[in-house]
């Protein structure tokens, strides 16, 4: 009978000491959420969806092209399940980078038709690519886009010649000087 006790109250302690363990690791933060925020700091992303498999090519195409031309930005492709998915994470600036199409991002830009719920996203025209667009946050450093710009125009998915003629989408500052051959800002 005593070993049976005994068992029982180890049993009891070991429980009480995993629970215990548990509520450390929930109630510490230790979630993934702070390496995303580590990760993102140290690479570009460059948003993409499922639902549009074209904005997944062009990321990889831009991540290959950016790997070449501006190593230290060290890009790597972020692939969301849907543009809402995307949409969220430009809107709360876990993202700010993104391939998308016209018709996604104008939608997201005045917060309209499947992007209501995340509010207008404040994009900003890096470059057109092909039939979509790489867009960036507002709030994207201008020296950032400017260097973005420098690094894909002139390559087979920028044709030099790029012109900063109005779209749906404005310019991104940063780009657009770039591409009205202006310094590079924040050079000093």
């Amino acid at each position: 009978m005593t070993g049976m006790r005994t068992r029982r109250k180890a049993l009891g302690l070991g429980l009480r000491v995993a629970a215990g363990a548990a509520a450390v690791v929930l109630l510490g933060g230790h979630t993934p959420y702070g390496q995303w925020v580590v990760y993102r700091k140290k690479h570009l992303l460059i948003g993409c969806h499922r639902a549009d498999p074209a904005t997944y090519d062009l990321a990889k195409r831009v991540v290959g092209l950016l790997d070449e031309h501006l190593p230290a930005a060290k890009s790597r492709v972020a692939r969301a399940p849907n543009a809402g998915r995307l949409a969220s994470l430009l809107a709360t600036a876990q993202m700010d980078v993104a391939t998308l199409g016209p018709d996604d991002a104008t939608a997201m830009l005045a917060g309209s038709g499947g992007f209501a719920a995340y509010g207008p996203v404040a994009l900003r025209l890096l470059l057109p690519l092909d039939d979509r667009l790489l867009v960036a946050r507002a709030e994207f450093p201008e020296r950032h886009a400017w260097l973005v710009a420098s690094a894909l125009v002139g390559t087979a998915l920028v044709p030099a010649g790029q012109g900063a003629e109005d779209r749906a989408v404005p310019w991104h500052p940063g780009a657009r000087a770039f591409l009205e051959g202006r310094e590079e800002p924040g050079k000093d």
